[in-house]
C-alpha cells in the first residue's frame, strides 16, 4: 500500500503556461505577458491586455482562499492575447472519493448569481490513478440589471487518486467560454494523463 503524496506535478501540453504561485511582485503579470508573448510579432497594448487578464485569473484563484494552488493558462493565440482556459491543482490530504463527491455538489454553494444548469459525471483512468469528477455548465445571472441574459461557464472538476495513497489531486479546468473546448471533458482527461505523482511510505 502506498503511502501519502510527496511531490506531484504536471506535464502541459504547448499554449499551457504556469501562473507564478505564492507571494509575487507588482510586476508579476507583465513579466509573464512578454515571457508568453517573447518570439511573437503582436499589436501594440497586446501585452497590457493580456497581462491584465493574467491578473484577472490570479485573483479568482486567490478569491478561494485556497493555499497551495497551482495555477495555469492556456494562450493558444499570443497575438490575441486572450486567455481560453485556466487550470488550477491542489493537494488533497486525506480526501477519500466519497468525500470528493460530497464536495462537487457544493461547487457553487455561496454563489448567489450561480446556478448549476448542467452536470456529467466524469470516470477515467489514467498512470496516477482514478479519475472521478464531473462536468459542470454554470449559470451566471449578470450584476448589472441593465444587462439581459444569463453567462455560461464551462467547467470541469477533476479528483485523481493514486492506489493506496489517503491522498489525492483536485484538478480544476475552466474555459474562458461555451465552445472553447469541443469536448471539456475529455479535454481535462486529456492534461491529467500528464500529472505525475509520488508516495512515500506508509507509517
Amino acid at each position: 500500500m502506498s503511502g501519502p503524496i510527496t511531490e506531484f506535478g504536471i506535464g502541459l501540453p504547448e499554449g499551457w503556461h504556469v501562473l507564478p504561485s505564492g507571494p509575487v511582485e507588482p510586476g508579476w503579470a507583465q513579466e509573464t505577458a512578454h515571457a508568453i508573448l517573447a518570439g511573437y510579432d503582436v499589436p501594440d497594448g497586446t501585452a497590457d491586455d493580456l497581462a491584465a487578464r493574467l491578473t484577472m485569473v490570479r485573483t479568482s484563484v486567490d478569491a478561494t482562499g485556497v493555499t497551495g494552488a497551482s495555477t495555469a493558462v492556456l494562450v493558444e493565440s499570443p497575438v490575441a492575447g486572450f486567455v481560453q482556459a485556466m487550470l488550477t491543482m491542489v493537494l488533497g490530504r486525506r480526501v477519500a472519493p466519497d468525500t470528493y463527491d460530497e464536495q462537487l455538489a457544493h461547487v457553487v454553494e455561496g454563489l448567489d448569481d450561480a446556478q448549476v444548469m448542467g452536470q456529467q459525471a466524469v470516470e477515467a483512468t489514467v498512470p496516477a490513478g482514478a479519475v472521478r469528477g464531473a462536468h459542470f455548465l454554470i449559470g451566471h445571472l449578470p450584476q448589472d440589471e441593465d444587462v439581459a441574459g444569463v453567462h455560461l461557464e464551462e467547467r470541469v472538476h477533476l479528483g485523481v487518486f493514486p492506489p493506496g495513497s489517503p491522498d489525492m489531486v483536485d484538478i480544476t479546468v475552466i474555459a474562458a467560454s461555451v465552445g472553447v473546448f469541443e469536448d471539456l471533458a475529455s479535454a481535462a482527461v486529456g492534461l491529467v494523463e500528464g500529472l505525475d505523482v509520488t508516495t512515500g511510505a506508509t507509517a
